[in-house]
């Protein structure tokens, strides 16, 4: 089989993790659609559209431990040395829609950002809670640093979910120490569209900046399939596991 080797620079294949930047207008409140909404200041609610073409996004780095919603939901951010102003998002894929929460007003608690919302979106429109998928990253120089949403609780254990409308099958998936040892191999995962959740518990590795690599090949209707190789790095500390 041949197949097309994409091999970009680091930089510019994280900067296509996170979707542009938020874009909504005021509208009614009790809709649940993507609008800007207050308190506190807020793009959030259902886009009608899915991510679109063949790529393969990072969605999610999160720790969570949600039985189901209150009047109020909470995520946090854990700050970074040299870190300011995350840029964070959180989703939920259907079917047909999107659940879409970005923009955020956060507020800094010493040594983590934290943002509350009312789960009125996220009721009306029956989003699971086990379904809600979040990224943060901070931009370092030129170089994005990722770390870990912490959604209500932590569960002890780190979730990285990727997505892609297309078939996907995943040859490689590490986690590489800050001596780029590999302390945590996956194992073999069956190609799947859609989303793929790994998960990984550092509990007991030591604080610092680790890298995830993985390799997938992603397929192609009458086109030779995608090969995908990447590093990301995100930060580490197991307190934040605890």
């Amino acid at each position: 089989m041949n197949y097309k080797i994409i091999l970009t620079s680091l930089f510019i294949l994280s900067i296509s993790h996170l979707p542009a930047a938020a874009n909504c207008s005021p509208g009614n409140p009790r809709s649940t659609d993507y609008i800007r909404r207050q308190p506190p200041q807020r793009c959030e609610g259902i886009k009608e559209e899915q991510l679109s073409g063949n790529s393969l996004t990072l969605i999610s780095i999160v720790t969570r431990n949600i039985a189901s919603y209150g009047k109020t939901l909470t995520l946090q951010v854990p700050q970074i040395r040299g870190g300011k102003n995350p840029q964070v998002i959180v989703q939920s894929f259907g079917d047909n829609y999107r659940y879409q929460l970005d923009d955020l007003l956060l507020s800094n608690n010493n040594s983590r950002f934290r943002f509350s919302w009312d789960t009125y979106v996220l009721t009306q429109a029956k989003i699971p809670a086990n379904s809600l998928r979040a990224l943060a990253s901070y931009l370092l120089g030129s170089q994005k640093v990722y770390v870990p949403v912490i959604l209500g609780q932590t569960s002890g254990k780190y979730e990285f979910t990727f997505y892609s409308e297309s078939r996907v099958n995943f040859t490689s998936f590490k986690i590489l120490s800050p001596n780029q040892k590999p302390i945590y191999t996956a194992p073999k995962l069956n190609p799947k569209n859609g989303e793929t959740i790994l998960t990984w518990d550092g509990r007991n590795a030591p604080a610092g900046r680790y890298q995830v690599y993985y390799k997938a090949f992603i397929e192609q209707r009458n086109q030779p399939s995608e090969r995908l190789e990447r590093q990301i790095d995100f930060e580490h500390n197991p307190n934040w596991l605890k």
